[in-house]
């Protein structure tokens, strides 16, 4: 059984088999992402990601009832409260 599993991990999109997919997965592989998402990536709270929308410290849309941060948005809060030790 963990034979076939391999195979198949190590078929191509098109069924072939051979080179596998790049094991090393871009860290922002969505264009937006959740509340929940955004504050499990910063390993803060819900509350603490909202907050920061509040502000204006982070930039987010909102489609209906649903509030995205886009990657890009992401990066740059890294970027502005990233602290050289």
């Amino acid at each position: 059984m963990k034979v076939i599993e391999q195979e198949r991990k190590n078929e191509s999109p098109a069924g072939e088999k051979g080179e596998r997919a790049s094991s090393a997965a871009p860290p922002f592989t969505k264009r937006y992402y959740r509340v929940d998402e955004v504050a499990h990536y910063f390993s803060v709270s819900d509350r603490t990601i909202y907050r920061l929308i509040d502000t204006g410290d982070i930039k987010a849309i909102r489609l209906r009832d649903c509030i995205r941060v886009s990657a890009e948005e992401i990066r740059e809060l890294e970027e502005k409260f990233m602290i050289s030790f």
